[in-house]
């Protein structure tokens, strides 16, 4: 019974993570794991570890990546609604200029970006607002990044840095 109930709850998180929306229904910039990218990352887990994870930890594992994914969402959507409230851009324009959610960006490449998009040069208020909205959002992803990374290695007896040299594969 406690197996089912595993499993149930690893499938609810699993879809749970998988279509989040910015509030007016349409999908937020980030990409889920997808399945493949799900098996990668433990796969390659396991290699590292030296031993098979067993059920409870792959549970674990689809859970806390399903979370971090929201986060991931969560840090994004700020992002891009600060940066669009700033310069007047629609937040589907924006998260086409920056579909890497979980990704680090560089300040200077936001401004640059936006402005390209814009066809002229942000003023220097505009432009420090994007650079701080961009230093904002680089470090609530390396912290989940490394928070997740952390609580992984903890549960499974490894390294935090091992795991967050792993996480590419989950596509963050």
């Amino acid at each position: 019974m406690r197996l089912l109930s595993l499993l149930a709850l690893a499938t609810s998180l699993t879809l749970t993570a998988c279509v989040t929306t910015d509030g007016s229904g349409s999908a937020s910039g980030s990409q889920v794991a997808s399945p493949t990218q799900s098996q990668q990352f433990m796969n390659a887990v396991e290699a590292k570890r030296g031993s098979a994870l067993t059920l409870a930890e792959r549970v674990q594992l689809q859970g806390l990546t399903g979370a971090a994914n929201l986060g991931l969402d969560n840090a994004q959507g700020a992002f891009l609604n600060k940066i669009g409230a700033q310069v007047g851009l629609s937040g589907p324009m924006l998260a086409a200029l920056f579909p890497e959610a979980g990704q680090p960006i560089s300040q200077n490449a936001a401004v640059q970006r936006i402005e390209s998009k814009l066809g002229h040069p942000l003023s220097v208020a505009d432009a420090a607002a994007v650079k701080a909205a961009t230093g904002l959002r680089n470090n609530s992803v390396a912290s989940l990044k490394s928070g997740l990374a952390n609580s992984i290695g903890g549960r499974l007896g490894m390294d935090g840095q091992v795991i967050l040299a792993l996480m590419p594969l989950l596509g963050f």
